[in-house]
Protein backbone atom coordinates (compact mmCIF):
# COMPACT_ATOMS: atom_id res chain seq x y z
CA UNK A 1 0.00 0.00 0.00
CA UNK A 2 1.36 3.42 -0.93
CA UNK A 3 1.69 6.35 1.44
CA UNK A 4 -1.01 8.13 -0.56
CA UNK A 5 -3.38 5.19 -0.15
CA UNK A 6 -2.72 5.16 3.59
CA UNK A 7 -3.39 8.92 3.71
CA UNK A 8 -6.63 8.43 1.80
CA UNK A 9 -7.74 5.68 4.18
CA UNK A 10 -6.91 7.81 7.21
CA UNK A 11 -8.74 10.83 5.76
CA UNK A 12 -11.82 8.71 5.07
CA UNK A 13 -11.80 7.33 8.62
CA UNK A 14 -11.37 10.76 10.20
CA UNK A 15 -14.02 12.28 7.93
CA UNK A 16 -16.46 9.52 8.87
CA UNK A 17 -15.79 10.07 12.58
CA UNK A 18 -16.39 13.81 12.19
CA UNK A 19 -19.29 13.54 9.70
CA UNK A 20 -17.32 15.46 7.07
CA UNK A 21 -16.19 14.84 3.51
CA UNK A 22 -12.67 13.42 3.17
CA UNK A 23 -11.82 16.35 0.86
CA UNK A 24 -12.48 18.70 3.79
CA UNK A 25 -9.81 17.04 5.95
CA UNK A 26 -6.35 18.66 5.69
CA UNK A 27 -3.64 16.02 5.94
CA UNK A 28 -1.19 18.62 7.28
CA UNK A 29 -3.36 19.69 10.24
CA UNK A 30 -2.65 18.35 13.72
CA UNK A 31 -5.10 15.61 14.74
CA UNK A 32 -6.16 17.59 17.81
CA UNK A 33 -6.92 20.67 15.69
CA UNK A 34 -8.96 18.53 13.31
CA UNK A 35 -11.12 17.70 16.32
CA UNK A 36 -10.39 14.03 16.91
CA UNK A 37 -11.18 12.88 20.45
CA UNK A 38 -9.16 10.18 22.16
CA UNK A 39 -12.05 7.71 21.76
CA UNK A 40 -12.30 8.49 18.03
CA UNK A 41 -8.51 8.17 17.73
CA UNK A 42 -8.61 4.68 19.24
CA UNK A 43 -11.36 3.63 16.83
CA UNK A 44 -9.37 4.97 13.89
CA UNK A 45 -6.24 3.15 15.09
CA UNK A 46 -8.20 -0.10 15.38
CA UNK A 47 -9.67 0.25 11.88
CA UNK A 48 -6.25 1.11 10.46
CA UNK A 49 -4.71 -1.84 12.29
CA UNK A 50 -7.25 -4.20 10.71
CA UNK A 51 -7.05 -2.60 7.25
CA UNK A 52 -3.24 -2.74 7.07
CA UNK A 53 -2.94 -5.93 9.14
CA UNK A 54 -0.28 -4.42 11.39
CA UNK A 55 0.06 -3.79 15.09
CA UNK A 56 -0.09 -0.06 15.80
CA UNK A 57 0.38 1.47 19.21
CA UNK A 58 -2.36 4.05 19.96
CA UNK A 59 0.41 6.36 21.18
CA UNK A 60 1.72 6.59 17.59
CA UNK A 61 -1.20 8.79 16.62
CA UNK A 62 0.06 11.38 19.08
CA UNK A 63 3.74 10.96 18.15
CA UNK A 64 2.99 11.50 14.46
CA UNK A 65 0.60 14.41 14.73
CA UNK A 66 -0.71 14.79 11.17
CA UNK A 67 -2.15 12.41 8.61
CA UNK A 68 0.92 12.94 6.42
CA UNK A 69 3.36 12.15 9.25
CA UNK A 70 1.35 9.15 10.41
CA UNK A 71 0.96 7.75 6.88
CA UNK A 72 4.70 8.16 6.21
CA UNK A 73 5.50 6.37 9.45
CA UNK A 74 3.15 3.48 8.60
CA UNK A 75 4.36 3.26 5.00
CA UNK A 76 8.04 3.12 6.00
CA UNK A 77 7.30 0.49 8.62
CA UNK A 78 5.33 -1.62 6.14
CA UNK A 79 8.16 -1.38 3.59
CA UNK A 80 10.61 -2.60 6.20
CA UNK A 81 8.26 -5.44 7.14
CA UNK A 82 8.20 -4.38 10.76
CA UNK A 83 5.43 -4.62 13.30
CA UNK A 84 4.39 -1.04 13.87
CA UNK A 85 4.61 -0.08 17.53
Amino acid sequence: MTREEIEGFMKSQIAAALNQDPEDIDEETNFLKIGISSVQALKIINRTRKHLQVDISPVALFEYKTITEFASYLHESLLQGEAVE
